[in-house]
């Protein structure tokens, strides 16, 4: 099936655990290369993503069992878009910072690789209430072959 002719967002609904991650980080990589993004951009957008799924684990959920994070992956020849929604309390973006890059420690990091990665990152507070991260990654018009 060619990209162009998948109808609709694709929804992937994971348990907020560590160990579903694979899914999650195979699942970017294979579509964000079948899009065309290049191996080390491809490498970018995984990390990212994985680094968005870890933050709800650790910031929104608290480690707690049984929570879920439900991803929406809109798949095109022009952007790839994933839509990163959990059912935690609602936080302030504001209030999301990472640390500087020249404070060498592990950790603290993940911010920076999302923004560095997508090329528009939203954070909004659904009626129901959690939190929806929107990234978006636009690809070059001369990637796509278009003008």
């Amino acid at each position: 099936m060619a990209l162009d002719e998948l109808k609709g967002p694709v929804v992937l609904d994971i348990p907020a655990d560590p160990a579903s991650m694979f899914i999650v980080r195979a699942l970017v990589g294979t579509v964000s290369e079948r899009i065309g993004f290049g191996r080390e951009e491809c490498g970018r957008l995984v990390l990212a993503v994985d680094e968005a799924c870890t933050n709800v684990i650790r910031h929104a959920y608290k480690h707690r069992e049984n929570e879920r994070i439900i991803l929406t992956f809109l798949i095109n020849l022009d952007y790839f878009q994933v839509d990163i929604r959990d059912f935690g309390p609602a936080a302030d973006p504001a209030c999301f910072v990472s640390r500087e890059l020249e404070d060498v420690r592990p950790g603290g990091l993940g911010i920076h690789f999302i923004k560095s990665a997508f090329d528009r990152t939203e954070y909004s507070v659904p009626e129901d209430g959690g939190m929806l991260l929107r990234l978006v990654k636009y690809r070059a018009k001369e990637e796509t072959g278009q003008e």
